[in-house]
């Protein structure tokens, strides 16, 4: 669902906005409202709506500011106006940052509704028509699709599923905010396979060009699973149940299950797959790389990975030697890039050793390497890379969250930092997760906290440099060029304006 966020300074016209329509029949869900345009500013930060309907004259930050400074940043935010201001002035300023939706007050059902299903329609055209990062899109979507396959993969060889296995891939992946869909295609002969795959992924290309879609084949059998389309499945299902081949023994039967989303549909699916000695994942190139059910080995390098991150030296040491020792034991190429994959997503996911990034390109490497010991040895030089940066104690942050503060520092000047681009493009992690992380580590919201340290580094400018201007203040601490927003906030933060601060650092005691 498209999530929604409504920002006026009238509180009984957001309430009755927000009472008047059926979001959910919309495929919309409703995440707040927000009483001024700097609270809804902070909002949009934290959360990353992908609709915003919003005041144009609001104090502290009007509703054009906000437009202009948020379609600065990353974000894909869809706006509407609501105002009972019918000028072109307004209208000319807003179309110039892409908003081509305009609702006057008073407005009914009827309208909202209509202008919100045009603003769903630009949505998919975007989640549709790719951007110049289609590289990092792909690079992004292979991440995710190593992560699923793995999350199937260890929990194959789990003696029962639970809640905190799964929870340790929400770190990266969101498992339980979008329904998917399950397609199963029975009888689909070995000899025929790859011409299915080939079919079904150019009218995947074709159709949905960045659904991230995932496929197995086990005993004939061909399983397709993607988050939902949002526009049904009439042609889909079409097109699948008529997949057919000339040599094909017996003809191919087509099922679809729906589930509420990808945590319960892997709940169910991994119990069916422990059956199978071999099933094959497909990767975004349409090549099929095998997994075998081999419990015992799988279950010894489960078994060193607490003991590889033990802080006694001797322990690790020790650990090392046997990991040694069982990544000589497959002799077969495709079972040992099985079992790195393994050992390597699960130091990142459930230790939080080094990050995605870093394993998911080095991955991406290991096959190139063209014999056993040649993999052995990167694989034990990458772990010995990842166990020699490992620190649990060294901060009272998790390692990303102490890494995202970094960055923050890094980068306080830069007006358009937000969560999700952060997250996105830096992390490589889902950010409804390291959203909730930062603010249970850290005890504030990621705007809060970004405030917090922004007015701090204003104090020590204002402290240090007695001639400095309060505009280029604000321009260093990522306020751009609007004193009146750095003001509103230095005085919520500290109780007086900059220029009483100033007046007051500089009076004699």
């Amino acid at each position: 669902m498209y999530k929604l966020l409504i920002i006026d300074d009238e509180e009984d016209i957001c309430r009755a906005i927000a009472k008047l329509v059926d979001w959910n029949k919309l495929g919309i869900c409703l995440m707040g409202i927000c009483l001024d345009g700097v609270e809804g500013y902070h909002m949009i930060l934290d959360e990353a709506p992908d609709i915003v309907l919003t005041d144009i004259e609001m104090p502290g930050i009007s509703g054009l500011d906000l437009i202009e400074r948020i379609s600065t940043t990353n974000l894909q935010t869809e706006f509407v106006i609501l105002s009972g201001y019918d000028q072109f002035e307004y209208a000319k300023r807003a179309m110039k940052c892409g908003v081509r939706h305009y609702l006057l007050k008073p407005c009914d059902e009827e309208q909202i509704m209509d202008c919100m299903a045009q603003v769903i329609v630009e949505l998919e055209k975007k989640e549709a028509g790719g951007t110049a990062e289609s590289f990092d899109r792909r690079e992004l979507a292979e991440m995710q699709q190593q992560l699923i396959y793995n999350v199937i993969r260890e929990g194959i060889y789990l003696p029962e599923l639970n809640p905190d296995f799964f929870e340790s891939y929400n770190h990266y992946t969101s498992l339980s905010q979008t329904s998917y869909q399950l397609c199963t295609l029975y009888y689909l002969e070995e000899k025929n396979l790859q011409n299915g795959v080939r079919q079904i992924e150019q009218y995947f290309a074709q159709m949905y060009p960045h659904m991230n879609l995932y496929q197995i084949y086990v005993s004939n059998v061909l399983l397709l699973f993607f988050p939902d389309i949002r526009s049904g499945f009439h042609q889909l299902d079409r097109f699948l149940s008529r997949l057919s081949f000339p040599v094909q023994t017996a003809a191919i039967e087509y099922t679809r299950t729906s589930y509420p989303d990808l945590y319960h549909l892997l709940y169910e699916l991994i119990p069916r797959l422990r059956r199978f000695d071999t099933l094959y994942f497909i990767s975004k190139s349409g090549a099929l790389i095998p997994n075998y059910n081999h419990e015992n080995i799988f279950s010894q390098i489960n078994q060193l990975i607490p003991l590889l991150l033990n802080p006694s030296p001797q322990q690790q040491d020790n650990a090392y030697t046997q990991l040694k020792s069982v990544l000589a034991l497959p002799t077969k190429k495709d079972f040992l890039l099985q079992l790195s994959n393994n050992l390597l997503i699960t130091l990142v996911t459930q230790k939080s050793v080094g990050t995605m990034w870093d394993i998911s390109y080095f991955l991406y490497d290991l096959p190139q390497k063209n014999t056993l010991k040649e993999i052995q040895e990167a694989v034990l030089e990458k772990t010995r890379q990842l166990l020699s940066s490992y620190s649990p104690s060294a901060s009272q942050y998790s390692p990303f969250i102490k890494d995202l503060i970094d960055y923050l520092h890094k980068h306080l000047d830069d007006q358009n930092l937000t969560l999700k681009w952060i997250a996105d493009n830096y992390l490589y992690m889902n950010v409804n997760y390291v959203g909730k992380r930062f603010q249970k580590e850290t005890g504030q919201k990621f705007s809060n906290y970004l405030v917090e340290i922004r007015i701090q580094r204003a104090k020590e400018l204002f402290l240090t440099k007695k001639d400095i201007k309060i505009q280029d203040v604000a321009q260093l601490v990522g306020c751009g060029n609007n004193p009146y927003y750095f003001t509103k906030i230095f005085k919520k933060a500290t109780g007086m304006t900059p220029s009483a601060f100033i007046n007051k650092s500089s009076s004699p005691l």
